[in-house]
């Protein structure tokens, strides 16, 4: 009579045991899925902010050379630019990117170099860079520096330069 009581007490206390053991694991569970959630966010936000980074370096690659073509693919539409002075440009469609680079050349410019791109807010869509720039001279000297938000958007699985706003230059040359 003893053992059967034992018995039942010892299939009470197996069922309490796996019952607690699923409870356990279900807490951890869910403890820890905000965590995962959150790492895997974080990973897809490094993912994003580094296709939209190659986009925006591949944009100064076709600027400082000079190719409107270039430029006009690797931007997205439509395309706004603002300007130093509040001047809006809206660019519907590839076939209206130009920019007349010779008359740049004239005005002293050779290259520009990207000197800052940080990723101030990133999303699956978009990611918005703090960029600093600098432009030089043939003889290597630079001559302007500014700062600038550049919107880098995907579209159709396109990352291009969809908004561009540049501020007054933080240094310039005589």
């Amino acid at each position: 009579m003893h053992t059967e009581i034992f018995a039942r007490i010892d299939e009470k206390g197996a069922g309490l045991v796996r019952v607690f053991g699923v409870v356990l694991v279900t807490l951890v569970i869910v403890a820890l899925a905000p965590g995962l959630v959150l790492a895997q966010e974080q990973a897809d936000d490094r993912q994003y902010e580094t296709e939209a980074r190659a986009a925006l370096e591949e944009y100064f690659l076709a600027w400082n050379a000079a190719d409107n073509d270039a430029v006009a693919a690797i931007s997205n539409f439509p395309r706004l630019t603002l300007g130093q002075n509040g001047l809006v440009v809206v660019r519907a469609s590839a076939e209206e990117i130009f920019v007349d680079f010779e008359v740049l050349r004239q005005s002293g410019w050779d290259h520009s170099t990207l000197d800052l791109a940080e990723a101030v807010h990133v999303s699956q869509e978009k990611v918005h860079f703090r960029v600093v720039y600098t432009r030089y001279a043939a003889d290597g000297r630079p001559y302007i520096t500014a700062p600038g938000l550049y919107v880098m958007t995907r579209q159709d699985g396109h990352w291009g330069l969809q908004l561009q706003s540049v501020l007054p230059p933080t240094f310039t040359r005589p």
